[in-house]
């Protein structure tokens, strides 16, 4: 991690502020830059990742999904303890619609803070339950069709409330 100084920190605090105010294109510039000078910062990294995503998905700029993807894993690299960069990585996947990763991501973020657990699993199941709907409308009307992605969702529902399928069945 670079030491702190001043022309450091004002870099830094330019993107925090482009955040806050909503330019997410001039944040990812920021960030972009800071990671390029200043690889080794995790924080960097994730905020990176995070104002590259808004600003994609919200502004249509062209940061590619793989330059999230990368930029939330080298945060992630950097520090491995960060509840929140796992967190977000897993909901930045849920909207690319890559399950498998995202899935990993909030277990991985719930071995790391078992007292999150009911959150991450809870959110991880609604985001990934309403991306699928989403994404498949039409297939998703078929009960049959639905049936694999209801049960991923509320395995993770029930692992949230703590709660075994056969105490779920006798409740219902």
């Amino acid at each position: 991690m670079p030491e702190k100084n001043a022309a450091i920190d004002k870099k830094y605090e330019a993107g925090l502020k482009a955040m806050n105010e909503g330019d997410f294109k001039k944040a990812y510039s920021s960030f972009k830059k800071l990671t390029e000078e200043y690889p080794g910062n995790a924080e960097y990294w994730y905020y990176k990742a995070e104002s590259g995503n808004y600003s994609a998905g919200m502004f249509g700029s062209k940061v590619s999904n793989e330059e999230i993807m990368e930029a939330f894993n080298k945060a992630i690299e950097l520090d491995g303890d960060s509840v929140d960069y796992y967190q977000a990585y897993g909901a930045f996947c849920i909207s690319i619609n890559k399950y498998d990763e995202a899935e990993k991501a909030y277990n991985e973020a719930a071995a790391i803070d078992s007292s999150m657990e009911s959150t991450l699993f809870s959110e991880f199941a609604i985001g990934y339950f309403n991306n699928v709907m989403a994404t498949y409308a039409e297939i998703m009307e078929d009960p049959k069709a639905r049936a694999p992605y209801a049960k991923k969702a509320l395995e993770y529902m029930l692992k949230a409330l703590e709660i075994s399928p056969e105490e779920a069945k006798a409740l219902l």
